[in-house]
């Protein structure tokens, strides 16, 4: 009977140990007689299988031309994603090659946060208009699978991959819709820029000037992008409203075109009249046009009608009508800078007797009738000089430069909304590859432009342009906080993971007007803006509610000016490539938040019980053979012993760890437990390094004790203290683990508790005996 007691107490030692906490046993009252109560090694070690990481979706599907106002985006399930994350970033323009560049990772913003289903409609125009920008521009998307739940999400889509370029645009609505007026007395014709995708056109008609009472009344086919309308002697002179649609092969149509105005010559019109000028439009006038014309002999009471048009507008404008003189000062507050105007003049004729009103053609587009006002440049930006302390100023040509031998001049202020003094004068700079000029000059904080015109007997200076400033430089000794208990009260979230505090120092010869904080779980890709807006200050707390243990972040902060610009940020390949081996203090920008008591323990348990699933003693199902002494060894190098033998009436299992290491962590923050995997990718840190001892011993009557302590280094480090379990009757009668944790540097972090904790646990660095066993 006592050897049977002896073995018992073997049995009830080996199988605490096993669960290493005790929980699994002692939460079932296991009962001591162990041919009556038979648990198996899949009842000890059964873990609910965790997902520990979400797959990028991979295939992004994104319209291109297919609505008017929207752009619709499809994408690969990913498996057991929950939502996605819906990421885009705008290019306005064409570079010299006439393609849209790839957008930097600063530019995404976040614009749905979680997305329920594998597609996304993204309204770009509610009510789409012939005159929206936005059907120049392209769209360009990312898109992150997520579990909330779980608190995992995958990294995001990459542009530069084809199959998830994610690139798209609208679908475009016909442009320079020019009608004829006066070119015959039995037809109009209609031209237009064609609609890339236009299956066909629909033709719109009315007779009323604001657009109201379009009928349709033709359609031609996609490639063709004029129209024929014939009219009826009836219909002479009469004076048709038209707008154009284009339907794409998906019988989608586009936003109406601009109105445009033809009519057919009747018979017995005036002629139209000659040598249409404007006499200061080669940018000799920053406000206004002189338009002058021949006179036209009829034998009716004539007048004038002036019309004009501009380079980005080619619907006509009524400037004056019932001119009795053959000049006109057009100076409107419509006339904008960096436009090209086209002038027009329409004889009308009214017979004095009849009152019968009849109209001549337009006159005809010629360089003379065409003008441009002085202007500054339209584009204007600050570029990097390769020498220290200057910079590039780099603008556009100013309008009608291929005409005018226009210089610049430069000027500058300390402060965005201050007075801009004269810098530099009689500029020309050089032209660059992309048809820009540039002249390198002594940095200073704000910029304006405007040009010059030595040869004008009117305004020989432009207004000033846009405002440019440089792009500041990046801030230095970007540090993120590692495992750090910060100084403030913060909350943990939901995983149990406090905040990360990222610091940096202002640039040495620069000054910002704030700051960007970027994050990512790679070094170089993947980053995503955490603000909304830039900070000012030199620190942020990034209180990220999805982190969660054993994922350590990059952080990128960017400089910006007051204009909202900034490209310049510290560059995190570079911390890793000169981080010291496996010190992860060295990568200054990685982060990652210290954790509550509890969480900490799940943790670290992970390594314990993934240990002694290698151990074969304490498996074995006969009591007698769990005697014995074995060695197995971390995935990653370091031992654990197993010593199981008699002691008095009762029996010792002694448990010693040795620089173990069963998991590590990869540069891309991912916890690698198979060595041959970790050889094809960069390893960065252990995650739990063991050293001590985790013992237990039991008595006859099942009443015993764990003792030892281990000491754990990597990404969290701390010591676990055993000695105050309580084992009574083959079952736990309480107790706690004793948890001291630390920093990187060793310094032991403030009291860490579980908010959620029951209120009679006490508040201090100890571990209830149920935490680790969730899930068993």
């Amino acid at each position: 009977m006592k050897i049977k007691k002896t073995f018992a107490a073997i049995s009830i030692s080996l199988s605490l140990l096993a669960s290493n906490s005790c929980a699994a046993w002692f939460q079932g009252k296991v009962d001591m007689d162990m041919d009556i109560n038979n648990i198996t090694i899949k009842d000890l070690f059964y873990v609910r299988e965790t997902i520990k990481k979400l797959d990028t979706p991979s295939q992004l599907f994104v319209s291109q031309g297919l609505h008017s106002g929207k752009i619709e985006l499809t994408w690969t399930k990913v498996d057991y994603a929950t939502s996605y994350r819906i990421e885009r970033a705008v290019v306005t323009s064409q570079n010299a090659q006439g393609n849209y560049n790839i957008p930097d990772e600063s530019d995404f913003n976040v614009i749905n946060e979680h997305c329920y289903d594998n597609s996304f409609t993204d309204i770009i125009l509610t009510n789409p208009q012939d005159k929206n920008e936005e059907y120049g521009y392209h769209y360009f998307y990312r898109v992150s699978a997520e579990n909330y739940d779980l608190s995992i999400e995958s990294e995001p889509t990459v542009c530069t991959d084809p199959s998830t370029r994610g690139e798209g645009w609208l679908f475009s609505v016909p442009l320079k819709v020019e009608a004829e007026k006066g070119k015959s007395t039995g037809q109009i014709k209609l031209t237009w820029q064609g609609v890339s995708g236009a299956s066909f056109y629909k033709i719109y008609r009315t007779e009323k000037e604001n657009g109201t009472g379009l009928e349709l009344i033709d359609k031609v086919y996609g490639n063709q992008n004029f129209y024929v309308n014939s009219v009826l002697s009836s219909e002479q002179g009469t004076e048709f409203y038209y707008k154009v649609v284009a339907t794409n092969n998906f019988g989608h149509d586009s936003a109406y075109s601009a109105i445009a105005m033809g009519y057919s010559l009747k018979e017995g019109a005036p002629v139209a009249p000659s040598e249409v000028k404007v006499l200061n439009g080669l940018g000799v006038n920053k406000a206004r046009f002189n338009i002058s014309w021949d006179a036209v002999s009829t034998s009716g009471e004539v007048t004038y009608s002036l019309y004009r048009s501009s380079s980005v507008d080619a619907a006509f404008t009524l400037v004056k009508s019932k001119l009795t003189s053959t000049t006109y000062i057009d100076e409107s507050n419509k006339l904008e800078p960096g436009i090209i105007y086209y002038y027009f003049v329409q004889t009308v004729s009214t017979n004095t007797t009849t009152q019968e009103v009849t109209k001549s053609p337009f006159s005809e587009k010629t360089e003379a009738s065409q003008g441009f006002l002085l202007s500054a440049p339209v584009e204007f930006e600050i570029a990097d000089s390769p020498l220290a302390g200057n910079v590039l100023l780099v603008w556009s040509p100013a309008v009608g430069s291929d005409l005018v031998d226009y210089t610049y001049n430069i000027y500058y202020s300390d402060t965005q909304d201050g007075v801009y003094t004269a810098l530099v004068s009689n500029v020309t700079g050089t032209l660059n590859e992309d048809g820009k000029y540039e002249f390198e000059y002594d940095k200073k904080n704000f910029y304006r432009i405007s040009t010059w015109n030595e040869a004008s007997a009117e305004d020989k200076e432009s207004n000033m342009s846009i405002i440019a400033a440089p792009v500041p430089d990046a801030p230095e000794n970007v540090v993120a906080s590692k495992t750090e208990r910060l100084e403030k009260e913060f909350v943990p979230n939901k995983n149990n993971v406090y905040p990360v505090r990222i610091t940096w120092d202002k640039p040495s010869n620069d000054n910002p007007a704030g700051y960007l904080v970027y994050r990512s779980t790679k070094p170089d890709s993947g980053f995503r803006k955490v603000m909304d807006e830039p900070v000012t200050s030199l620190e942020y707390i990034d209180n990220y509610d999805s982190a969660k243990s054993g994922i350590f972040y990059y952080y990128k902060v960017i400089s910006v000016n007051s204009l909202g610009q900034g490209k310049k940020g510290n560059n995190p390949e570079e911390d890793l490539a000169f981080a010291d081996g496996k010190s992860l203090k060295s990568v200054k920008c990685l982060g990652y938040g210290a954790l509550t008591a509890d969480q900490w323990f799940r943790e670290y348990n992970k390594t314990v019980m993934n240990s002694q699933k290698k151990l074969t003693y304490m498996h074995k199902p006969v009591d007698t053979d769990k005697l014995g002494k074995e060695t197995v060894y971390g995935n990653f190098g370091g031992t654990l012993g197993y010593d199981a033998h008699l002691k008095g009436l009762g029996a010792e299992i002694i448990m010693p760890y040795k620089d173990y290491v069963d998991y590590r962590v990869s540069t891309n923050s991912e916890l690698i437990a198979e060595p041959a995997k970790a050889e094809a990718i960069l390893t960065l840190t252990d995650y739990f390094l063991l050293n001590g001892n985790n013992d237990t011993t039991s008595n006859m009557s099942g009443n015993g004790s764990m003792s030892g302590t281990v000491k754990c280094q990597g990404m969290y480090p701390g010591t676990v203290n055993y000695g105050t379990l309580e084992i009574k009757a083959g079952a736990a009668g309480g107790g706690c683990y004793g948890l001291d944790t630390f920093d990187l540097d060793g310094n032991m972090l403030n009291v860490i508790t579980n908010m959620d904790r029951d209120k009679k646990i006490s508040d201090k660095h100890e571990v209830h005996w149920l935490v680790g066993e969730e899930g068993r």
